[in-house]
């Protein structure tokens, strides 16, 4: 059996020495979730610009193939890029869609509007669109007179 005069002679931990555990502890504890969020925004930027070259493919093929015209409107105020095909039918046409930009990318600049013209599917007028990502900035700029684009 324990005394009284054994666990008096027990002293334990100070204050000091439990805070600098708990320090140690929570920093260590912040290092996953640094890397876990600079991982995260890396994901978010590659999977934008696959899909933004995705879109961007789809729309100039439904130009050349089915013969409509096609746009693409660059909203940075909204933060989104809108793919659609031109013309009072086509308002539900399943190449419709809205690509929205994730947190970490900005686009740069003011609206502007891509036309993909019916059967040839170049584009009427030549801009380059300028993102600003994590790793610095991204342009997508457009071939004149032959529709192919550049993601650098």
């Amino acid at each position: 059996m324990i005394s009284y005069k054994q666990l008096k002679q027990d002293k334990g931990f100070t204050l000091i020495e439990v805070l600098l555990v708990l320090s140690l502890v929570s920093l260590l504890a912040t290092f996953p979730v640094v890397h876990f969020t600079q991982i995260k925004k890396e994901t978010e930027t590659q999977l934008f610009f696959e899909s933004l070259r995705s879109s961007i493919t789809l729309i100039q093929s439904e130009a050349i193939v089915n013969h409509h015209w096609t746009k693409m409107e660059v909203r940075p105020t909204n933060r989104l890029i809108r793919f659609r095909v031109t013309g009072a039918d086509n308002t539900k046409h399943p190449a419709n869609h809205i690509l929205y930009l994730p947190e970490s990318i900005s686009l740069v600049g003011t609206t502007k509007d891509y036309s993909f013209s019916s059967g040839s599917g170049n584009l009427g007028n030549i801009n380059v669109i300028y993102f600003n990502t994590i790793h610095g900035r991204v342009s997508v700029s457009f071939q004149m007179g032959s529709g192919r684009f550049v993601i650098e």
